[in-house]
């Protein structure tokens, strides 16, 4: 039996249909399962993980975007039952998805529920990520299993999260502006407010392998799987299942820019081509845990943090440590999301 956790409000309650959908093409490739909404404030977790701790479920669907995925994936860990987890993607980014070969179409609900029903797995890391103030007191904690950011990309998130709930209210601008086109509009907007340049901030991070200090930073990333923000890919060379996750900091306007366009899956351009401009981009780091101390600029506001593409906790200091293995992913047979 498996557990289908989905949100059939989600785009004006459209989701509805497309869960009805995938529920009957599960029942029609012999996949017999039970159906639970999603709930906010984190109850999905919770909701998930009690479901799972009564033994009646042998593997856990996540039909929905990252933000699912991850809460879905809190729900299994919190049932202490290492039972597998599956994915139907249907989000923006899909990044959990696509790193591992699996789209999100409508047109391919049929080869996703044939992968869910085949039931090949392979491992997947997940982070932890603690907080602390400045009197180095934890103020909180959480896991997360695409990445966590500093800076640029998180302020992104909070202006789409601004923007959904500004067009929320209005039907004629909600059908209009979602999805990637509230992403694309945040993006525009920070860049129209010119914060990579005038919010710069700093970072102290210490590995196994040292300490390392970073000045002028705009944007600082820990990837866990391989695809980043639907398509970008920051270091070909990760595992998500190798115990260890990469840091990958970020400078500037034109670094952002540069990354997007020579590590974007749709435009396969790579080193030669960085070189040809004069550029070189920062190597990521790779470490099975970072301490993160991030340091504003006076007169500037507190560094903003995201985790899993949703906004998280301002703070001086973080812990992020991996832990391998953690979870158990149905993917397409013959793939590693390496």
């Amino acid at each position: 039996m498996h557990l289908l956790v989905g949100n059939p409000t989600a785009q004006s309650g459209r989701n509805a249909a497309r869960i009805e959908a995938a529920r009957e093409k599960l029942r029609a490739a012999g996949v017999v399962h039970d159906f639970v909404p999603t709930r906010p404030g984190g109850l999905t977790a919770e909701d998930t993980a009690a479901a799972l701790r009564t033994g009646r479920y042998a593997v856990a669907i996540a039909m929905g975007g990252d933000g699912t995925f991850a809460e879905v994936a809190k729900g299994v860990l919190r049932s202490g039952t290492r039972l597998p987890m599956a994915m139907l993607p249907t989000g923006t980014a899909n990044d959990q998805g696509r790193s591992f070969g699996m789209e999100s179409g409508e047109e391919d609900l049929d080869r996703n529920v044939q992968i869910v029903a085949e039931g090949h797995t392979v491992p997947l890391d997940a982070g932890h990520i603690q907080a602390f103030d400045a009197l180095e007191e934890p103020v909180g904690e959480d896991w997360f299993f695409d990445s966590a950011g500093w800076g640029f990309s998180a302020l992104v998130l909070r202006m789409r999260n601004e923007d959904r709930r500004l067009v929320g209210g209005v039907p004629i601008l909600r059908e209009l502006y979602r999805d990637h086109a509230v992403y694309a509009g945040a993006i525009l907007r920070a860049f129209a407010m010119s914060t990579l340049q005038e919010q710069p901030f700093d970072a102290e991070v210490t590995t196994p392998h040292g300490t390392t200090w970073l000045e002028a930073v705009t944007d600082l990333i820990v990837k866990n799987t391989r695809v980043y923000a639907g398509a970008w890919v920051l270091d070909e060379t990760a595992s998500p299942e190798d115990g260890e996750m990469e840091l990958v900091p970020f400078h500037g306007r034109e670094e952002f820019l540069a990354r997007g366009i020579v590590h974007h899956e749709l435009v396969p351009l790579y080193g030669e081509h960085l070189a040809a401009v004069g550029m070189r981009l920062p190597a990521a780091v790779r470490a099975p845990w970072f301490d993160v101390k991030v340091h504003s600029r006076p007169l500037a506001p507190g560094v903003e943090a995201q985790i899993d593409g949703e906004e998280w906790l301002r703070a001086e200091r973080y812990r992020v440590t991996v832990h391998r293995h953690a979870l158990r992913l149905v993917v397409p047979q013959g793939r590693a999301g390496g």
